[in-house]
């Protein structure tokens, strides 16, 4: 090699040398076992032998935590018709590093979201993804990371918590990763509503358990707290296009502000006005539609030898009678952790006060605060009187967020107490959801629950949905959603207010002799004025008919009916996978339900086979199914030096770092590295540096061998 070519790559040496420092401007250390993905990991090191050396990554950190090290955009396109929407979320990786990297990202979806396909994009190479068993994507992820192939793997760990990783992505390189879901949305208050998650909260794991659905997650580092905050910190834009069949009349963001171009009566598109924004807390978008073509009736779409699917929308009169109803006890159960300090206790407050206010006489209540522990404001239900209500609210005032969710200690405290002669028992739960042992609560929820409803208003910015609208649903109410960071007191008055409304209960469908089948949910929620009820199926063939709902008011028996025609026309293709996707849901909510409970009588395993079987036959992510797509060409000479990393989450808006176990901390750096860290770092780099020079001589003739 010429003298000239020998200082040129020396320069080059160098100069990724002093971009490797640069990037440790915080303290830098090699680990040979990180505290990644365990499973993963696992695989991993199994094929690596004794390569563990080299199997380090890189990690900027305070104390023990990591810091952002690969560059992330997020872009959803969004494409609603009527009330069915298509979501495309487009993940755009970049590695600003001199070393290669896999990064792993924790994101949230809708807990409702039907994901039915990835798509990666590799420079002018487009792979599309396969659905696979879990244990089977895994390997097949790893054996490519192994042979130095990018590869995309995206697995569901709750139904609205998912992990992206992408191996081997190169110095300077770009990988997008496109997924697509469809989603039936929900219509409360004559509005639909499209909710987009942008951000994983911070999860409490209390004691483990033996449920295996509760393993834990590990979670992200946090700008701004264990991580650098980046800057610009705005990673997300939305696009959404919305066209109905009948004019729209209003279209509005209760979370951000929208940029709207109307493009007809029936059509318009919307987008975030900053262009883009902060993933610290969800998008919502509602819009109210003219006339009752798409707010009641049926759906169909009709797949040929399989049959059709439907989906059935009834919503009850405006109005119902307001009849007495018998004495309530109103339980209130108030989570006190630290996730909930600030803004969201505040916001509590503040729905405590109307809520209190809006006791009727004959009711009782019982106010009960849990973090650590739980406690309770009285000995025994106090009678709704205007100085017990006046002491409530006191107590309630004083009320402060700290310590952790052990969530169970409240609920054993609200329902296993006895209720009071001739009252029916009321839960209202004021939480963020944040744990981590969703199905234990919701086993408990189950077991002790008896004849009391449960009703789980959710107060922040990024709540665990998941768990909240399972909650509801285990307790036979509802879940409704308070913004903290709106201090507003219209929100709070109005939630409150639904606690007084008239209900229906003991929901049945007729479906007057109609050939349909396989109908989900199996057992129909309590309905409140407001709302809707969704029911979708399947149907043998093509038929017209009626079909009554019937329900008990507090005035006596109610029943309504609707004409509906099951067509013999694929109309609407998403309903094939929306339909899946509640049947997974449905056999979830089995999972999640003590065994002695479930009707007809299912194993845990027979209920996993059966939501796998589903995931497979209808191309779906559930929590046995995953999504995995490799690329064909190699790029990475020594696979073994890619380093495994973290993209860090953002803070959601209007939580405290106390909710992430920082005790009000910021973010702070070390400006020099100890001199072993260095010495480590060093000899990545150097590793990452041979690695890149392998790789610019290999890279013409892999490229030629790929062609």
């Amino acid at each position: 090699m010429a003298p000239l070519n020998r200082r040129s790559l020396w320069l080059r040496g160098l100069v990724l040398a002093l971009l490797c420092y640069g990037t440790a401007s915080w303290s830098v250390a090699v680990h040979s076992a990180p505290a990644v993905d365990a499973e993963l990991l696992a695989a991993l090191k199994s094929q690596r032998q004794d390569a563990d050396r080299l199997s380090g990554y890189l990690e900027a950190r305070v104390g023990n935590d990591q810091v952002l090290l690969p560059a992330l955009d997020v872009d959803y396109q969004v494409q609603i018709n009527g009330d069915l929407a298509e979501v495309t979320v487009v993940q755009t990786f970049s590695n600003p590093l001199p070393v290669a990297i896999t990064p792993r990202y924790l994101f949230p979806l809708s807990d409702r979201a039907a994901v039915s396909a990835l798509v990666m994009t590799v420079g002018d190479e487009r792979v599309v993804g396969e659905f696979q068993r879990r244990a089977q994507a895994e390997a097949t992820f790893v054996a490519a990371a192994k042979a130095g192939k990018v590869a995309s793997l995206v697995r569901q760990q709750r139904p609205n918590q998912f992990t992206q990783r992408v191996s081997n992505l190169m110095p300077g390189m770009q990988v997008q990763v496109a997924l697509t879901y469809q989603e039936q949305l929900r219509r409360e208050q004559g509005a639909y509503e499209l909710v987009l998650p942008l951000v994983v909260g911070p999860r409490f794991d209390p004691e483990r358990t033996a449920e295996p659905l509760d393993a834990p997650v590990r979670y992200a580092p946090v700008q701004g707290l264990t991580a650098p905050a980046p800057e610009p910190g705005e990673r997300v834009s939305v696009q959404v296009a919305l066209n109905a069949p009948v004019p729209i009349l209003a279209v509005d963001s209760p979370s951000h502000a929208l940029q709207i171009e109307r493009q007809a009566s029936q059509q318009l598109a919307a987008s975030l006005a900053g262009g883009r924004v902060a993933d610290n807390r969800d998008f919502v978008l509602r819009y109210q539609l003219g006339g009752d073509a798409v707010t009641a009736g049926l759906q169909s779409h009709f797949a040929g030898p399989e049959g059709g699917y439907f989906s059935l929308l009834i919503e009850p009169p405006a109005t119902l009678a307001d009849a007495s109803v018998l004495p309530r006890e109103m339980v209130f159960l108030l989570d006190c952790s630290g996730s909930m300090s600030g803004l969201p206790m505040q916001a509590s407050k503040r729905f405590m006060r109307y809520a209190l206010d809006g006791l009727q006489p004959g009711d009782s209540f019982r106010i009960i605060r849990f973090s650590d522990g739980a406690t309770e404001f009285s000995r025994a239900p106090l009678p709704a009187t205007p100085a017990n209500i006046a002491a409530g609210i006191a107590y309630t005032e004083q009320l402060a967020g700290s310590g952790g969710t052990v969530m169970s200690s409240g609920i054993y405290q609200a329902l296993a107490a006895p209720l009071p002669d001739g009252a029916v028992r009321t839960v209202v739960f004021l939480t963020d959801g944040y744990i981590g042992n969703e199905v234990e609560i919701l086993k408990l929820v189950a077991a002790e629950r008896h004849t009391a409803r449960l009703y789980a208003f959710g107060v922040g910015t990024g709540v665990n949905r998941f768990l909240l609208e399972s909650l509801a649903r285990t307790g036979q109410g509802f879940a409704r959603y308070l913004d903290p960071t709106d201090d507003s007191d219209e929100v709070a008055r109005s939630l409150a207010a639904r606690l007084a409304q008239p209900v229906l209960t003991d929901l049945t469908l007729d479906w007057g002799g109609l050939p349909v089948g396989s109908v989900v949910p199996e057992t129909l929620p309590d309905l409140y004025a407001g709302q809707s009820l969704r029911v979708m199926g399947r149907y043998r063939a093509p038929a017209a008919g009626r079909v009554e709902l019937r329900a008990r008011s507090a005035s006596g028996p109610v029943r309504f009916g609707l004409d509906v025609a099951l067509e013999d026309a694929a109309l609407r293709p998403a309903l094939r996978q929306v339909w899946a996707r509640q049947a997974v849901a449905q056999r979830m909510h089995e999972l999640a339900t003590p065994e002695p409970q479930r009707v007809p009588p299912q194993t845990d395993a027979q209920l996993r086979e059966r939501v796998t079987v589903l995931g497979e036959t209808y191309g779906l992510m559930t929590r046995w199914t995953s999504l995995v797509a490799v690329a064909a060409r190699p790029v990475q000479p020594f696979p073994d030096a890619t380093a495994l990393t973290d993209v860090a989450l953002p803070m959601v808006a209007g939580v405290s770092p106390a909710a992430y176990g920082v005790g009000g901390a910021s973010f702070q750096g070390a400006g020099t590295p100890e001199p072993g860290v260095l010495l480590g770092f060093g000899t990545l780099c150097a590793l990452g540096f041979l690695g890149w020079l392998r790789w610019r001589r290999w890279q013409p003739r892999t490229l030629a061998a790929g062609a």
